[in-house]
């Protein structure tokens, strides 16, 4: 062929080795022996040539190819066929395999590859040996690998016996990935189950009291040729779940009572006017049932509406007796006793049966100054359901439990997609009336029989924080100097949260709020006259907090930020940091942020010895979970039809505690800013 007479061909079809010139290592070929039939003569195994034109065909002539030169070929030694290899010569077939070796049966595989530090070390040592022995060795009894990613057997694998490497292998074990100390992967990092704190912040709200001085709307409806205002009363809840309303507090007798059902709700908190001083926390009590519609646009389909009927509307301006109704009224609403069920609703047949599983995080905590590390937390995991299911079903939800790691058991149309593979311990459980305890105790699964259309909470429970850093950074400064009082700081997105490792699956804070507590005596420097009554002062972006006009030499602006507004809010008794979204659509994800006071005191009496020891924060995140809680599987007694949702979102309110420094003039330890009095502007 191309003016070369035609290689030999051989039914054992021996593999071809090609070297060439521009080869860095050049390395004699072994004498290669076949494996099917070493003792098979030469003559038996070579084909006669058969001429080309003996068919009375014509060959055809081709162009002449300059990719392969064949002049520069090896020559395949034929005589070392019929050579038989030594005992000292191990050839390639013969190597130790250690994946087809009986005496390894007993070692159990593990997810990732239990001979890897057996091959890296054969591999590390082959390369070596192939490198040093090419300039003096002739011939090699072993196969030589040049690529790096191979698995290669040479004359280094002589060296350690056969033996050696079996115990290698027995000595390697297969590491439990939620395991304290064991090495895993970056996105299934579990932490040590810690102790979870005795005493968690934010537990005073929590305690039980005997009741709360609270505001009523009057009158309780709207009436056009009348105005509506707010009264003080006073509320009790008692054991039974009866909301009582006393005119006053050490009454007898209450002039309202009224019992909490399983069909109430409570609404989303929410701020309203109260007088000129500001609004006040407003909350309802509603009377919620739902109901099965039609709907034909924008196109045909089934939806369950629900339908609010106001019970009573509370309202308060102390935050903290706030938050203390609402957990107060919670606890009340889970512990209704199941005692009968509506029999009207238990043979209606829905057209379309639905499961809603809304798993909610509320995380709370002591974050320290400086640093950021967080010194206590608390996170508390409710549970809510909301179903529409024909007749008495059965449900079962499985959560990524430790204790129930490999002992699911679950069919493939109830499995329910997560984004995590963090498994939890769940610390002190919770659970409604329609669960059945004994048989959570015994298998970890939560069987229930939900009530039908009405959301009720079905478990709560505590974990530990499932993240290393909070999804963003705060850091305040406080100076009183004389009559001066300054305040700063700095928020920066945390890269240690996993949300914002990836920019395009990063989830926003959202409702972002911190506050900086402030005297009574100081509230007057933060409001001024206006038009219509007395006006908080309010500085935004571009455009800071003054007394007087900017062009009035010598009027500073008393608040400035870079994102958000600012203000004082007498709901809170303190100036009100607020941002809607972080991280800003229109900034970097690691563009800092910064608040800035000065604020100048006209008496004695108002100068403190030291401003408030730390800063509240609170915000909100959707689709997220504080603790790493997941909705593994949901099961729906003989239903395959059913449609099923899992919403996750979590809470957070912290406090950070405050540097208390003699001056903000200098640096703020490095950071950005020369004058700390100014905020750089986006």
């Amino acid at each position: 062929m191309n003016g070369h007479p035609p290689p030999p061909m051989t039914s054992a079809r021996f593999p071809s080795w090609v070297t060439f010139d521009d080869n860095e290592v050049s390395c004699p070929l072994a004498p290669i022996t076949s494996p099917l039939k070493p003792n098979t003569p030469l003559s038996a195994s070579v084909i006669p040539d058969v001429p080309y034109n003996s068919m009375g065909f014509k060959k055809r002539d081709r162009p002449k190819s300059t990719l392969m030169n064949f002049s520069k070929v090896q020559k395949l030694d034929i005589s070392s066929l019929n050579r038989t290899p030594s005992v000292a010569e191990a050839p390639p077939w013969r190597a130790t395999n250690p994946f087809l070796n009986e005496t390894l049966q007993d070692v159990q595989p593990s997810p990732i590859n239990p001979f890897s530090a057996f091959f890296e070390e054969q591999e590390r040592r082959s390369q070596n040996s192939s490198i040093s022995s090419t300039t003096g060795k002739s011939q090699r009894d072993s196969l030589i690998v040049i690529y790096q990613d191979a698995i290669s057997f040479d004359d280094s694998s002589k060296t350690q016996s056969h033996s050696d490497a079996v115990e290698k292998l027995k000595q390697l074990q297969i590491d439990d990935p939620d395991h304290f100390g064991s090495a895993t992967l970056p996105d299934d990092d579990p932490i040590a189950w810690i102790e979870l704190d005795a005493h968690p912040p934010g537990s005073a709200r929590s305690q039980p009291r005997d009741g709360w001085p609270m505001m009523l709307r009057i009158p309780e409806k709207k009436n056009i040729m009348s105005s509506r205002h707010w009264g003080p009363i006073y509320v009790k809840l008692t054991d039974a779940g009866y909301l009582q309303l006393y005119y006053e507090q050490g009454l007898e007798k209450p002039f309202r009572e009224f019992k909490l059902e399983i069909c109430h709700e409570i609404s989303e908190p929410r701020l309203q006017n109260y007088d000129e001083n500001g609004r006040i926390h407003s909350l309802r009590i509603d009377r919620v049932t739902y109901k099965e519609k039609k709907k034909y646009q924008p196109k045909p389909a089934v939806a369950h509406t629900a339908e609010r009927e106001q019970v009573i509307k509370l309202g308060t301006t102390n935050y903290d007796d706030f938050l203390s109704f609402i957990h107060a009224v919670q606890d009340r609403l889970m512990d209704l006793p199941v005692l009968s069920m509506d029999l009207s609703t238990v043979g209606l047949n829905y057209l379309e049966e639905e499961i809603t599983v809304d798993v909610r995080d509320e995380f709370s905590g002591t974050v320290s100054k400086g640093d950021n590390q967080i010194l206590q937390h608390h996170v508390l995991t409710r549970i809510h359901i909301l179903s529409f299911l024909s007749g008495l079903a059965e449900c079962r939800l499985g959560l990524n439990d430790v204790l129930v790691k490999g002992n699911e058991i679950v069919l493939r149309q109830d499995i329910m997609p997560t984004t995590t593979t963090k498994w939890i311990k769940l610390h002190e459980c919770r659970f409604h009336g329609c669960v059945d305890e004994d048989v959570f105790h015994n298998s970890r699964v939560i069987l229930f029989n939900p009530l039908d259309a009405c959301r009720f909470e079905l478990m709560r429970f505590r974990t530990v924080f499932a993240e290393k850093t909070l999804p963003f950074t705060l850091r305040t400064a406080a100076s009183v100097n004389g009559a001066e009082v300054e305040v700063q700081s700095w928020l920066r997105m945390s890269t240690g949260f996993s949300s914002n490792r990836d920019p395009l699956t990063q989830v926003p804070c959202e409702n972002v709020m911190i506050r900086y507590p402030v005297p009574s005596e100081w509230v007057k420097n933060f409001r001024r006259e206006s038009v219509l009554g007395e006006k908080s002062l309010k500085a935004k972006v571009n455009r800071g907090a003054s007394f007087g006009s900017t062009s009035v030499s010598g009027s500073e602006p008393v608040m400035r930020v870079t994102l958000g507004t600012a203000k004082y809010e007498h709901a809170f008794n303190s100036i009100v940091w607020r941002i809607n979204r972080l991280p800003d659509k229109n900034s970097a994800s690691g563009h800092p942020h910064c608040f800035f006071c000065h604020l100048e005191l006209g008496s004695d009496r108002e100068v403190p010895s030291r401003f408030a020891n730390r800063v509240n924060v609170e915000f909100s995140m959707p689709t997220t979970s504080a603790s790493k809680a997941s909705v593994r599987s949901i099961s729906v007694e003989d239903k395959a039809d059913v449609r099923k949702w899992v919403n996750y979102s979590a809470h957070y309110s912290y406090q950070v505690e405050i540097e208390q420094k003699k001056s903000l003039k200098p640096d703020f330890e490095g950071d950005e800013m020369d004058n700390p009095k100014e905020c750089g502007v986006q």
